[in-house]
């Protein structure tokens, strides 16, 4: 095979190489290119040198100078596939995919046991929606090499993106395994973060910034997750630290100020307001810190200026997102009420798994669940499992071949799918929980949507439905950083629309499923936490203890905007908190005036 059968280690061992390494590492990339240049001068037809001077450049943008000296590379080197290997990166970076994969494929063809160049396909694909092709590129990769930890981080994001979540975190851990840096392990925390294993997470941030201090993601990560600890004081630290270092962060400024007391952060608002009302900005940018602001003011009973905060934070992600489209929404609605009856599920009786374990509490978010939520795991017999995504992934993953709306995923079920994938989900729903633990729940507030699948998998599972007084719901919402796709969550008008979608499929619900439905209202907990907490508890078919009344007490993680409010006691402010806002937003007091 020629020059192809040469191994890296080979010409790693050039004192060139290691020049421009040595550079590198030391964060000095216009070393790296003088060196790279004043060789050529000397040898100017030395394929390496003119390799590792186009990486170089590529670096500082020069894209065009980088590909023609990648490309005289190839030329020189037509045989070697690290050549390819590398002018496929400049085409990468230079935003050239289709050029880069022939790249890549010219390296493996040249040497098909070349697994960088294997890796590279399967990026480059990835990035291309070519999930397939790229699936098979990174296996091949980890065939020649098992140990190539960038590997198993890229087909572990592919198993991410396919929902295959168990077989991601085995990549992710394989990751860790063979190249413990902070890179692997700031990946594996972040996915242990999204299966509720926080503290696990916890560690491996703590690690991950220790051994890259300069890397504001894990930072930022860490900071996140200290807040889901209940932290407070660890997370304001990291953000100091990523704001010291960048203090621009749109995301952690906004943090900061939510999360900032007394009169901490009152030295940022200047800046952050010139930001707000600076045309030109990142919209999302905007937004992100316009929440944060608006939880500042709020905080300190400066409700104009919350207001005018939240005004700007949700014109901006709108601006970006778009509205809620109603019309869908409205459809979707109707074609799960037309679909499911009492019928429906006497004619799947037998489908599904007998266990009562599963809880499923849903409702509007912002609506109380997490208080709900954490109130049931202070018993000793149940365990808060948080909001899990598994029931919307099992509904994806069953109408994935046909291309339908994962509501229609109880309609395409049968008996032994049932309980397979009643298992499946099972397996997601006790990760945390103690072993034989009777109750556990799930607080993933949309769940809403999966009621009907969710009776086919656990028709003795119970349903706990969380209300609230539609204008302290929706003024909770408008105010708090939701995920741009909750497109309904930035107007009152939309959040009105969106509130009636989700009455009206509860209602349903409650007349056609075979499930238990307890319906549990916001402001009675609050007005008599243990005569609803006994409610809650008795419904469960559980002994009342009296934990359940210090709720607040409990060190668990908890992952939703409300991890600060149900680590205190309980208490009456939240109701009609409305009032403060009627004279800044009178549309939210218009538009929900027939519904209250």
């Amino acid at each position: 095979m020629g020059r192809a059968a040469v191994s890296d280690a080979a010409y790693q061992s050039s004192a060139l190489f290691h020049a421009v390494q040595l550079a590198l590492k030391t964060n000095d990339p216009r070393v790296a290119q003088r060196i790279c240049e004043n060789h050529l001068r000397l040898a100017p037809d030395d394929p390496e040198a003119n390799r590792y001077l186009a990486q170089v450049l590529i670096v500082f943008g020069e894209h065009e100078q980088a590909l023609h000296i990648a490309t005289r590379a190839t030329d020189l080197a037509p045989h070697d596939p690290r050549a390819w290997s590398d002018r496929g990166r400049v085409e990468v970076l230079s935003g050239n995919l289709r050029d880069a994969i022939a790249c890549f494929e010219k390296a493996v063809e040249i040497a098909p046991n070349y697994a960088d160049g294997w890796h590279n396909l399967g990026v480059a694909l990835k990035q291309t929606g070519h999930s397939e092709r790229a699936f098979e590129a990174v296996k091949q990769a980890l065939v020649i090499d098992p140990t190539r930890a960038d590997s198993y981080l890229t087909l572990g994001n592919l198993l991410v993106e396919h929902d295959q979540l168990d077989e991601a975190m085995v990549c992710f851990e394989r990751a860790v395994t063979y190249n413990p840096n902070a890179r692997t392990q700031a990946r594996l925390a972040q996915e242990l973060s999204q299966r509720g294993e926080v503290e696990q997470a916890q560690s491996l941030l703590q690690r991950s910034v220790a051994l890259d201090p300069n890397d504001i993601d894990n930072w930022v990560d860490l900071g996140r997750t200290l807040e889901d600890l209940g932290q407070a004081e660890a997370a304001l630290s990291c953000y100091r630290t990523v704001l010291r270092k960048q203090p621009g962060h749109a995301f952690v400024l906004g943090q900061y100020l939510a999360l900032a007391k007394g009169d901490e952060g009152l030295e940022w608002l200047e800046q952050v307001e010139e930001v707000l009302d600076r045309p030109g900005d990142s919209k999302e940018g905007k937004a992100l810190i316009g929440y944060g602001l608006a939880r500042f003011y709020d905080r300190r009973g400066s409700y104009k200026e919350a207001a005018h905060a939240a005004t700007r934070a949700n014109a901006a992600r709108r601006s970006a997102t778009g509205p809620l489209d109603r019309e869908g929404l409205q459809a979707r609605v109707d074609a799960i009420m037309a679909a499911y009856s009492p019928e429906f599920f006497s004619e799947r009786r037998r489908f599904g798994i007998g266990t009562d374990q599963p809880v499923f509490i849903v409702g509007l978010p912002r609506s109380g669940t997490t208080l709900t939520e954490q109130i049931l795991a202070a018993h000793p017999f149940m365990h808060g499992a948080g909001e899990l995504p598994d029931l919307a992934r099992l509904a994806r993953q069953v109408v994935a071949e046909d291309d339908a709306a994962p509501w229609q995923a109880a309609s395409q079920l049968d008996e032994m799918v049932s309980r397979l994938l009643g298992h499946e989900y099972l397996r997601a729903l006790r990760r945390n929980a103690q072993p034989d633990c009777p109750r556990i729940s799930d607080k993933q507030p949309l769940n809403y949507f999966h009621l009907a699948f969710a009776a086919l998998l656990f028709p003795n599972a119970r349903v706990i439905h969380c209300c609230r007084d539609a204008r302290d719901n929706a003024l909770s919402i408008w105010m708090e950083n939701f995920n741009p796709d909750q497109r309904y969550a930035t107007d009152f008008d939309d959040l009105a629309f969106f509130a009636a979608q989700e009455r009206r499929l509860m209602d349903h619900w409650k007349s056609v499923l075979p499930l238990e439905i307890l319906t549990i209202h916001y402001e009675e907990v609050v007005a008599d936490l243990e005569r609803q907490a006994r409610q809650l508890i008795a419904f469960l078919g559980a002994p009342w203890d009296e934990r359940c009344l210090n709720f607040h007490q409990q060190d668990r993680a908890v992952q939703t905007p409300s991890r600060w409010q149900v680590r205190q006691p309980i208490y009456t402010k939240s109701i009609g908190r409305w009032r403060h806002y009627r004279d800044y937003l009178p549309g939210l007091e218009r538009v929900f005036a027939e519904v209250v």
